[in-house]
């Protein structure tokens, strides 16, 4: 029996032994994200050409297994479906983040929050860029140096500014504080280069700031003065304004000093800014989110003073004299004039001046649009980027321009043809890239709607054909379009070739073609307020 307990108690020992060193595999590989996008689509496979299984609300969550290439693998009606990463939010990151400075290795996940973030071949805007980010990505941190992250996505490796990253902790990347003994170095007096397709000339160092014209990639400018993330700088024609300083790439030695540097200048007091709300029933918070407490709700025409942006938000003057915060997309900020000063005079064209032009950039947030064959160019930047062109040539030209977006937003239909009844716009543009299962389709096509359309029409397709742009004639066209069918006011559509064809897809891309195809839309629309 005394046997018997001794084996009995050696064999408890044992197992307890086993269970100590025994260690359940972790499930460090799965995470939990929760969905940032609207609606977001749910696939069989990493592709979107895979079958389509469903979709998921914003603020969902779901289990991540695994991620490739933009993909995360995740839970979905008791299986494993794949979705775009881009539009999760990884929330329980593997516990493996080993802090790092100076230069030392690390490995910690960060989110973007910049709208397009510029990833380079070193850590400094005078390195190559090698591609972007978009917001909301979340990338692996490697390493730190100064201000900048050494970061990977998929095959995407570089390095990019720390201001623009959100550590999953909530944290942003560590900085280390700058010597007070150490001055900040100034680029007054250096020359530098555009490494943006076209970059915004506005007239202060602020987002919202009056769009003045756009410079092309490589255009060299002489830097006056800094401000923040903000260039004062001169063009060789003698033009100046400010522009983004992560879009300029520094350049060795020096230019001769035109003029003095000057500290950064405030807006003209003829510019002055208002806050139109677009819908009736709009919240208004204490602060720049939905996690701010509402102070009150204001309806669709209302009228406030502009006081600020920060990220997609607006903050605006009350009647009572207090602020409030209002989100972006519910609003229009327009330019006015003061009532005891008259605005410059604008060059115009033709009969352009003081009309009021509605540029409707297709697609945006989670709705890419068509994506390229061969370069896989994304529907959504492009129209983004040709509304912008669009926008500082009708403006040059005297025309009131409105857009339904100016970033990587999502717009719904309806909300794109409020705008333009609210605005009582003398035109509506809306801007395209077409695909089609024909690889050899290609050319410029211009539809409309309505009766009240068609002059639109024929004078805007005129003006393309006019531009030269390297792609073919096309023609008008008829069209079933919901923000032609819906719009009250005249409204065309423009689909400024084919992604589908790979000819097409190259042309499009170049500075040439957005040039020829922003003129020749001005001039469509000048020939016909004529």
């Amino acid at each position: 029996m005394k046997v018997n307990q001794k084996f009995f108690q050696i064999f408890l020992i044992a197992i307890l032994i086993m269970t100590t060193y025994y260690v359940k595999p972790a499930s460090a590989e799965t995470k939990t994200a929760t969905v940032n996008a609207t609606s977001l689509n749910v696939r069989s496979e990493p592709s979107t050409s895979a079958k389509h299984l469903g979709s998921l609300k914003k603020g969902s969550t779901v289990s991540v297994f695994k991620t490739e290439k933009g993909w995360a693998n995740i839970s979905f009606n008791g299986g494993r479906a794949w979705v775009s990463a881009e539009f999760l939010n990884v929330s329980n990151v593997p516990e493996k983040n080993t802090q790092s400075q100076n230069g030392k290795s690390l490995s910690k996940n960060a989110k973007v929050t910049a709208t397009s973030l510029n990833v380079r071949s070193g850590a400094g805007t005078q390195y190559k860029v090698v591609g972007s980010l978009k917001n909301g990505i979340i990338v692996t941190v490697v390493k730190e140096e100064g201000k900048w992250s050494n970061i990977t996505y998929g095959s995407l490796k570089g390095w990019v500014s720390n201001a623009y990253l959100l550590t999953q902790s909530g944290q942003a990347p560590a900085v280390p504080n700058p010597k007070p003994a150490e001055p900040k170095p100034v680029n007054i007096g250096k020359s530098g280069t555009v490494t943006a397709t076209y970059l915004n000339f506005r007239s202060s160092g602020n987002l919202n700031a009056p769009i003045i014209g756009s410079l092309k990639n490589g255009t060299t400018v002489q830097i006056l003065s800094e401000s923040g993330t903000w260039l004062s700088i001169q063009t060789s024609d003698g033009k100046k304004g400010w522009v983004s300083s992560q879009y300029i790439s520094i350049n060795k030695g020096s230019l001769p000093v035109v003029s003095s540097p000057k500290p950064p200048a405030a807006p003209p007091a003829s510019v002055l800014k208002k806050v139109v709300v677009l819908a009736d029933g709009v919240n208004i918070r204490q602060g720049p989110s939905t996690s701010y407490l509402i102070v009150g709700k204001v309806n669709q025409g209302d009228e406030f003073a502009y006081l600020q942006s920060k990220n997609d938000w607006v903050q605006l003057k009350l009647p009572n004299g207090n602020s409030a915060w209002v989100a972006g997309w519910l609003v229009a900020v327009q330019q006015t004039s003061s009532p005891n000063q008259n605005p410059a005079p604008k060059p115009s064209v033709g009969g352009l001046k003081g009309k009021r032009i509605v540029i409707d950039p297709g697609h945006g947030g989670y709705d890419p649009g068509a994506i390229g064959n061969s370069s896989k160019t994304r529907e959504a930047d492009l129209t983004l980027m040709s509304a912008r062109l669009l926008a500082t040539e009708l403006s040059k030209a005297g025309a009131v321009v409105i857009l339904t977006r100016s970033d990587n937003s999502y717009i719904s239909l309806n909300k794109r043809v409020e705008i333009s009844h609210y605005h009582f716009a003398d035109a509506f543009v809306s801007l395209h890239y077409n695909s089609a299962a024909d690889k050899s389709a290609t050319g410029l096509l211009t539809f409309y709607y309505g009766q009240k359309d068609i002059k639109l029409a024929d004078s805007v397709h005129s003006g393309l054909l006019s531009a030269n742009t390297g792609l073919k004639g096309g023609n008008v066209r008829f069209g079933n379009f919901h923000v032609l069918r819906e719009n009250k006011q005249p409204a065309v559509l423009v689909e400024l070739g084919f992604l589908s064809n790979p000819t097409d897809e190259i042309t499009i891309k170049t500075n040439s073609f957005q040039s020829k195809a922003a003129a020749g839309i001005t001039s469509g629309l000048a020939k016909y307020f004529q």
